[in-house]
């Protein structure tokens, strides 16, 4: 039984939203194929706990595909990341009240690692069903980076066959209307989009590449 994770990381701020979290529960009861079972997890946002958790939850689940799932006030569309930077650079705090500047995930990792997801086929199939979305080279320096860069480095040095990467969404309309000028997008749209990125993945299984630094 191969095993897919979506961990959902929580927004910043001191009341956290788990909105999008709740609603993305169902794709547990998702049989996306008879071999596979689907875990949807949350993951805090904060800096170095986030990650331990993450890795814990690797060990825990032993998943073949794991995918994180972020919402960001600064999205139009939703954003497929190739490429997860060796850098913590946060302009606001945490939800610890951590705020790094300039200081890295993996103190002898590389500058960057790319996902080993089949990005370009995800992408492609989410547009030719009508959402919103792009290839996306800048996953930011923020809390989401910070556990997708940690992920591929796991990837790289434990071994491991796990296909990892990094999905970031627009606010919920119930979310964007506190902030004026921010773009929406439905939980619908939102769980649409997770479907047909992990039945892509599957699909691709075979000629994935592994993440290289």
């Amino acid at each position: 039984m191969r095993s897919i994770l979506i961990a959902v990381i929580d927004n910043p701020g001191p009341q956290t939203d788990t909105e999008l979290y709740q609603q993305l529960l169902s794709l547990a009861d998702w049989q996306v194929a008879k071999d596979c079972q689907i875990q949807v997890e949350h993951l805090h946002c904060v800096f170095k706990q986030s990650l331990t958790a993450l890795e814990q939850l690797i060990t825990n689940c032993k998943p073949a595909y794991l995918l994180l799932i972020n919402q960001c006030r600064s999205k139009v569309d939703i954003q497929v990341e190739k490429v997860a930077l060796n850098i913590n650079d946060a302009s606001e705090p945490d939800n610890n009240q951590q705020q790094p500047r300039d200081s890295l995930t993996a103190q002898h990792g590389p500058a960057a690692y790319f996902s080993n997801l089949p990005l370009s086929a995800i992408v492609d199939a989410l547009q030719s069903h009508a959402l919103p979305a792009r290839l996306s080279y800048s996953a930011g320096t923020f809390v989401a980076n910070h556990l997708f860069y940690g992920l591929m480095h796991y990837i790289k040095h434990q071994n491991t066959s796990l296909h990892g990467g990094l999905i970031q969404v627009p606010l919920t309309p119930a979310q964007a209307c506190k902030f004026p000028g921010a773009a929406s997008l439905s939980t619908s749209l939102v769980l649409e989009a997770i479907k047909l990125a992990i039945s892509i993945s599957l699909a691709h299984s075979d000629s994935m590449l592994r993440s290289t630094g």
